[in-house]
């Protein structure tokens, strides 16, 4: 029986034929196992691949339901709603599923990295674009089964805060040697070329139109900066939301090398963490990895961040600090809390006899903003910072210390002065004006786990 030829295609067609180029001999009907992967698709021999998924109206409800659920985007999720339910919407996908990629160029801007001098280079699409990676990052999540369990970014069904956790209650890790290490500026470290040949590893065959698709996207070496068109890598454009799942896949190989060699092995995006009985096994491993970075065209950061820790030693772990059994915030995240917290009050305080705000009012709003950043917005389920830090600490120090420098902030905009004579404002002033604090909040979620 003849095979059907598929409809015209374009480039993808094109793409699906080259890509078989050197099995063509071996099919003297002129259909390869890709371009019949092709024709598959387009008659409906595949069920549900990724452009398919994209179109599925249940596939869309869901994630909408699921934006929904996080009540600080009510606002954007009803305009992603308007147009991912619109027919505009299925236009757009159905051209990308046909091979014609009508996105525009990325735009790269660099913001700053949180409250600090350094910068970090994201790009972004237009508005509809960005939704439509958005559906398409929720849909990529079908596919996590790519990743191992002991990945645990990208995952709908785990968060670091399952890693921190899985490493702090595993007490037959507190005798083990520790090596980790995270990448510098990873997102913008990948090569693209790489990243191509790893999509095409995945993709090829089960799903060529979302190979085609990404393979254009990551090669195209085009975006704009400052208003004007410039030739150059994109890495796996950063800033995107399906961003994330090519960060996973770009160490996949990795994983897999480095998880039978240890006694547990973590790894969240570019977060890698080893525990090895030996210290030679250690090194051993720590070779490996550095080898295995450097030839993913990757720079580990240096110092403490790629290091090797004896048994018991203090050690920190995406944003926590591990030693001898118990854990705690790790002393960098206390710093950058601190300096949120003092920008804060400086930028208040230096209008504290601002005409607009009675000096209540404005010590009322340092407050506030100081607990939408520890205890986030009372009507939202989202994970806020002590949602995420107190599950997963033990002890109540570092607490200790960020609720007396909160303290003080106010007191500095209550009476401009970051001297003792501050401590004149009394605790209770400010219980009243709506602190609220750490420890007791902490102690009060720890009682909720005894009922």
């Amino acid at each position: 029986m003849l095979v059907k030829e598929p409809p015209a295609a374009g480039r993808l067609q094109d793409r699906l034929q080259a890509a078989d180029s050197s099995l063509m001999q071996a099919y003297p009907f002129g259909h390869t196992p890709l371009l019949n992967t092709y024709i598959n698709m387009q008659t409906g021999g595949f069920q549900m691949l990724l452009f398919e998924k994209m179109l599925d109206m249940g596939k869309r409800q869901e994630f909408l339901e699921y934006r929904a659920a996080k009540k600080n985007t009510q606002n954007r999720t009803q305009e992603m709603r308007d147009y991912l339910l619109s027919s505009r919407y299925e236009e757009d996908v159905r051209r990308l599923y046909a091979g014609d990629y009508h996105i525009s160029l990325p735009v790269k801007k660099e913001i700053p990295k949180g409250y600090t001098d350094r910068k970090r280079t994201v790009y972004h699409f237009k508005e509809d674009e960005m939704t439509l990676f958005r559906m398409m990052s929720y849909a990529l999540h079908d596919y996590e089964d790519l990743f191992p369990r002991e990945v645990y970014s990208f995952k709908l069904g785990s968060c670091a805060r399952d890693l921190v956790l899985s490493i702090g209650r595993n007490q037959s890790l507190r005798t083990m040697y520790v090596v980790k290490t995270d990448v510098m500026s990873y997102g913008n470290s990948i090569d693209p070329d790489r990243l191509v040949e790893m999509i095409h590893g995945i993709f090829a065959e089960k799903d060529p139109g979302a190979d085609a698709f990404f393979t254009w996207l990551f090669q195209r070496k085009s975006f704009v900066y400052n208003g004007v068109v410039t030739q150059g890598d994109t890495s796996a454009l950063p800033g995107i939301p399906i961003h994330n799942f090519f960060t996973n896949l770009y160490l996949t190989d990795m994983d897999k090398l480095l998880i039978p060699l240890c006694k547990k092995y973590a790894r969240y995006s570019d977060d890698i963490i080893m525990f090895l009985p030996t210290v030679e096994e250690a090194k051993s491993c720590m070779d490996l990895l550095l080898s295995g970075l450097e030839g993913h065209g990757l720079t580990p950061h240096s110092g403490e961040k790629t290091a090797i820790h004896e048994p018991g030693a203090s050690y920190d772990y995406l944003g926590f600090n591990f030693c001898k059994g118990q854990v705690d915030i790790s002393e960098k995240s206390v710093k950058k809390l601190k300096r949120k917290m003092r920008i804060r009050a400086k930028k208040i305080g230096i209008d504290r006899k601002g005409i607009h705000a009675s000096l209540e009012e404005k010590v009322r709003h340092l407050i506030y903003l100081n607990r939408l950043t520890f205890f986030g917005r009372p009507d939202s389920d989202d994970l806020c910072w002590s949602r995420w830090a107190f599950p997963v600490i033990t002890g109540t120090e570092r607490l200790h210390e960020l609720d007396l420098y909160n303290q003080r902030c106010i007191r500095y905009v209550l009476t401009g002065k970051w001297s003792d004579c501050q401590y004149r404002v009394k605790y209770r002033q400010l219980k009243e004006l709506g602190y609220e604090s750490l420890v007791r909040a902490y102690f009060r979620h720890q009682d909720t786990l005894l009922l």
